[in-house]
């Protein structure tokens, strides 16, 4: 009898797990993000997202779509704010990352991940990810955002993106890179005869 009591108890748990899962639902959004003139040359955009309590428990995938016409180098911060007050607000951020890819067929040309600077991201805390890219090119890209709203009160994250120009090569460093790579060749060349001798 009391096997048959934790075998109905057993199913009667896993029945509610199942429930559960089965009304989270991905809260996905895609908008355009603004890239604003930083005053230095580069580019700047703000995105983020926010959440109330009757989203409790979904998780979201986020792409802020921008393109870019020149070579930049990239860096971006993301941070959630985790507020222990009732009701609690808390997101769980698994992913942050920039994403080259081609409109017209969707597909994904590179990723630029991130890292969560303050390790495992978890419960009951604030998260904060980071990125830095060099040689990005002139392309259509997206700021990708995945995560779980954990609060029962909801969650917000936002993120800051920086690009700057890339720098180009003076005429006098290609002039010094051809000098260069030819006393190597001339040195190999000479070697060569060297051993042959």
């Amino acid at each position: 009898m009391k096997f048959k009591n934790i075998l109905v108890a057993s199913m009667i748990m896993g029945a509610g797990v199942f429930a559960s899962s089965a009304y989270a639902a991905n809260v996905a959004e895609t908008a355009n993000a603004t890239l604003t003139n930083n005053g230095v040359g580069g580019l700047r955009t703000l995105v983020g997202n926010a959440w109330d309590a009757e989203n409790s428990g979904n998780t979201f995938t986020d792409k802020f779509l921008f393109t870019l016409t020149g070579n930049y180098n990239g860096s971006g911060t993301l941070s959630s704010t985790f507020e222990s007050t009732s009701p609690v607000q808390d997101l769980l951020i698994s992913s942050y990352s920039l994403v080259k890819y081609d409109p017209v067929t969707d597909t994904i040309l590179n990723t630029y991940a991130g890292y969560n600077v303050l390790g495992v991201p978890g419960t009951g805390t604030e998260d904060y990810w980071k990125f830095t890219t060099t040689g990005l090119t002139a392309g259509s890209y997206y700021i990708a955002v995945n995560g779980v709203i954990q609060g029962a009160g909801g969650g917000t994250y936002t993120s800051n993106v920086n690009f700057a120009l890339a720098p180009v090569p003076e005429p006098e460093t290609y002039a010094m890179m051809a000098a260069g790579l030819g006393l190597l060749g001339f040195m190999a060349r000479r070697r060569k005869s060297a051993k042959q001798a």
